[in-house]
């Protein structure tokens, strides 16, 4: 038994080696395989069994002789059979050789660009509605650790790989500016995108903002969050019509301030910011339609019938209701006896398991 296995063995390394030989080694090597095999299927059926039985019994014998077992591959009756077993032994399992070895190279060099692709950023994301993020800066990591205790397939888009970025999160390695790396992060199927002010460039905000404007041009659709780093240049930022500008270095100040003067605020501020807890967190909503011209007070009732605490609205400006929700006003604590002008989101704050599955909630309230 472990003769004829080394006996395999060899004939299959000289298969290997054999085809080398062949210019298209897959398909004029099965070609060339099945026919030796039907032909000396044929040949044994008349030399050695004088066609009796069937066609596919011998076919059987011949495939085992292929590996080196069965009686006819150790004792063929006739001068016939022992010069098929000697082509079987040399060129059947010399082509069976050639078919595995390419098949075998094909499967690895496939997997094998796939691994390094993802690893180097060389890939195409395959998600669809995900987050995309666009550079990456300190809050990068804490982004990330958010949207994926939301549920969210994240893609990222960065010059280099970010040190400790998790296994789920799809990179891409590039400037998030230029449209074919924006395509390898599926930007079109994506559901929001984040652009991240880079450190390197200090107060200039120019790279930022031609990310925005390459966002846009290839999905308009999408939302798009944009992070500045200078308010000055929010004027700037308003061509590329991105959907949301935040200034992150001022919002940390706010709050910062707001807690030395509230003792407490804190932890408050921390779990209504949070959504990797068990806590609360803001979410917004639209007010469906069939409020329109009601109070905002019967709006809220509605909300707060779906576990949802109201604490504001937000509604574009009186003179431009097409305006882009960046442009939006906020008013907290409003009149409730004013009256709802379409369109408009609530503004409240839910648990977090609600605020997973916001997509199931909001076609909910929506047609209760």
């Amino acid at each position: 038994m472990a003769s004829q296995f080394i006996k395999t063995v060899k004939n299959a390394r000289r298969g290997i080696n054999f085809s080398r030989r062949f210019k298209h080694r897959l398909l004029g090597s099965v070609c060339l395989f099945f026919g030796l095999l039907f032909s000396c299927t044929w040949l044994v059926w008349w030399q050695e069994r004088n066609f009796e039985g069937s066609y596919w019994d011998s076919l059987w014998s011949v495939l085992f002789t292929l590996i080196g077992q069965g009686e006819f591959a150790t004792h063929p009756h006739t001068f016939g059979g022992r010069i098929i077993v000697f082509l079987l032994s040399i060129f059947g399992v010399a082509f069976f050789g050639v078919i595995f070895a390419e098949i075998l190279q094909r499967i690895l060099n496939s997997k094998l660009k796939e691994m390094l692709g993802e690893v180097l950023g060389m890939g195409v994301c395959s998600f669809e509605g995900h987050v995309l993020i666009c550079g990456w800066n300190g809050r990068g990591p804490h982004l990330v650790r958010q949207l994926l205790a939301g549920g969210r397939e994240i893609a990222v888009i960065a010059s280099e790989r970010p040190q400790d970025l998790s296994h789920e999160v799809f990179f891409v390695q590039g400037s998030p500016s230029e449209r074919e790396i924006l395509t390898k992060g599926g930007i079109e199927k994506a559901k929001a995108a984040i652009i991240l002010w880079d450190p390197k460039c200090g107060e200039d905000d120019s790279k930022t903002i031609l990310t925005g404007l390459a966002v846009e041009s290839i999905a308009p659709d999408v939302y798009t969050v944009m992070e500045l780093h200078n308010p000055e240049n929010e004027r700037y930022a308003r061509y590329a019509h991105v959907d949301d500008l935040l200034y992150t270095d001022s919002l940390i100040a706010d709050i910062t301030a707001m807690c030395t003067h509230y003792e407490g605020m804190s932890s408050f501020i921390r779990d209504i910011l949070s959504t990797d807890d068990n806590g609360h967190s803001f979410a917004s909503f639209d007010i469906p339609e069939r409020f329109n011209n009601k109070e905002i007070g019967e709006a809220f009732k509605h909300f707060q019938a779906q576990n949802i605490l109201p604490v504001g609205i937000i509604a574009p400006p009186h003179d431009n209701r097409d305006a882009p929700i960046s442009e939006w006003h906020s008013h907290v604590n409003p009149d409730l006896k004013r009256l709802v002008t379409l369109p408009m989101k609530v503004v409240g704050i839910v648990q977090n398991e609600t605020h997973y599955n916001q997509d199931k909630l909001k076609f909910k309230l929506n047609f209760n």
